[in-house]
């Protein structure tokens, strides 16, 4: 792949996942905003762009065969079920350890620092829009994809009536909003850097926010950039073959 300063950054992690540990690195956006070319994301990082072409135009893509790679061109119900065996079950038990690690932190140095209490809050209504968002892409939508062009293809529910765009655009606008939640609690924690006097407890919450974190990007990354437009494009081919007939 030829990487100018107008690809977008999403094509990006697309084409060379070896990429995506530096995107991390420099906190370049390529899986909520990642419509956004090069020049615009290190514009919005304000970051130089000729290092970072330098340093792509280094990195090797992955063979096809690689794990990464090969989620370009498996079977949609394979990559929907990896997402949910991978990035939803992580999800859903990380987010029990931060609640319990969250508690503790409260309990321990709520008195001394009233602040934890505002992350306290944050983390709870952004756990619970998590889990009903993957409870959502589960009982609904990864079912209807995983089903194109087979005989087990049932009707979505209202209103999306058949639409797979409609569905699609509620979970990225989701993801939209996860991603600004993960910017307010980046925020609340000073770029996870615990206060000095912190104790392991409080260490340990911050380390696995911030864990949750990088693996929601790659997450989201598989959902955003590579299982959504698939399943349209795969669905659009299957309206057109009904058509024709």
């Amino acid at each position: 792949m030829v990487i100018t300063s107008e690809t977008p950054v999403r094509d990006i992690a697309v084409a060379m996942p070896t990429a995506i540990p530096m995107l991390e690195r420099i906190g370049i956006d390529y899986c909520c905003h990642g419509q956004h070319t090069l020049t615009e994301a290190c514009a919005r990082k304000d970051i130089a762009l000729a290092p970072i072409l330098e340093e792509l135009e280094k990195l090797q893509p992955q063979s096809t065969g690689s794990e990464e790679s090969r989620w370009a061109h498996a079977p949609l119900k394979e990559l929907s079920e990896h997402i949910v065996k991978r990035h939803h079950a992580y999800t859903r038990e990380h987010l029990k350890l931060i609640d319990t690690l969250m508690a503790k932190v409260e309990q321990r140095h709520g008195a001394e620092h009233p602040e934890v209490f505002q992350l306290g809050k944050a983390l709870a209504v952004f756990g619970t829009e998590l889990k009903h968002h993957t409870e959502c892409e589960e009982t609904n939508l990864f079912p209807y994809i995983a089903a194109i062009g087979t005989d087990q293809l049932q009707e979505l529910p209202a209103p999306a009536k058949g639409s797979l765009k409609m569905p699609i655009s509620h979970m990225m606008a989701d993801h939209d909003q996860a991603g600004e939640d993960l910017q307010t609690l980046r925020k609340l924690t000073n770029n996870y850097t615990p206060p000095p006097e912190a104790c392991p407890t409080w260490r340990g919450l911050y380390s696995a926010i911030e864990e949750l974190e990088a693996d929601l990007h790659q997450h989201i990354h598989l959902e955003n950039n590579i299982l959504f437009p698939r399943a349209i494009k795969q669905a659009e081919g299957e309206v057109q073959k009904t058509s024709a007939h």
